[in-house]
């Protein structure tokens, strides 16, 4: 009897401060994920880019007991915020992976309200796609990355806008890069709102203040368009700045790798080569 072939599917994050590697072994399987992460900044060498494709792959092997790299190419799909590394990660995955697709909102599936789609980040794209199909009515999707950015998909996966301010850690170091006093610090959980050394008020401030701001927008936005919205929340801060949101929400810290599993499935499915867009 000829063996089925599994299906393999490397999603990846370009962003503006880690290139993150989703490598799902079984594609049809959303809770099988392994991830790896190689910094942005400074540009890495594709030889770096590679060796944790490489890395990864031999990882996934040992946790499903098969070499996948006895499969055909696999299949890749690249969101990417900073077009400026596409090549390069291309070029170190094309040993392992056939020609990808990349993201963009004319193969994302959705429908869209908002004045010029080109021009949205594939990033919220992607969370876009996985938070309404969690959620399956109108959802605001927070990313609690680099920037801190509010999507919303309303009726009928529709994509509606959102908000965009600078992240947390953004915040801090523009403090701390702007001001003659204030100090470079790492972000923490706040442990009160009253800071009592110019720390914990600097920690205070950004993760409270970035808070009380998302809560803000949303109840402007839920007033504007009457809709009321989900919660969905992402991105490496957003188990920082979740205790701090006074709605319930559901929190992922990696919902982009699963839209781009939805994405990938809906352009092309499982059972074909995707090519690049």
């Amino acid at each position: 009897m000829k063996k089925t072939e599994r299906k393999v599917l490397l999603a990846i994050d370009i962003g503006n401060s880690t290139i993150g590697l989703g490598l799902f072994p079984d594609v049809s399987d959303s809770h099988q994920l392994l991830i790896k992460r190689v910094l942005s900044t400074p540009t890495p060498a594709e030889g770096r880019i590679r060796k944790a494709i490489r890395d990864l792959l031999a990882e996934a092997s040992e946790s499903t007991a098969g070499n996948i790299t006895s499969y055909q190419k696999i299949d890749m799909i690249i969101s990417s915020v900073v077009p400026g590394l596409n090549g390069r990660v291309v070029s170190a995955a094309k040993e392992f992976c056939a020609r990808p697709l990349i993201l963009n909102h004319a193969v994302s599936g959705l429908k869209f309200r908002a004045s010029s789609p080109e021009k949205i980040g594939a990033d919220r794209i992607a969370n876009a796609v996985a938070g309404y199909s969690l959620m399956q009515k109108p959802v605001a999707v927070i990313d609690f990355g680099t920037a801190t950015n509010i999507t919303v998909v309303g009726r009928k996966g529709v994509f509606m806008g959102g908000a965009i301010m600078p992240g947390v850690d953004l915040m801090a170091g523009s403090l701390a890069s702007r001001t003659a006093k204030l100090p470079r610090i790492g972000i923490g959980m706040p442990e009160t709102a009253l800071g009592q050394d110019t720390a914990s008020a600097m920690t205070s401030g950004v993760v409270l203040g970035t808070a009380g701001a998302v809560m803000k927008i949303l109840i402007s936005i839920e007033e504007e368009t009457g809709l009321q919205l989900s919660l969905v929340i992402t991105g490496g801060r957003s188990g920082t700045v979740s205790p701090f949101l006074e709605r319930p929400h559901l929190v992922i810290p990696d919902l982009i790798f699963e839209g781009l599993r939805l994405i990938h499935k809906s352009a092309g499915g499982t059972g074909r080569t995707l090519h690049a867009a």
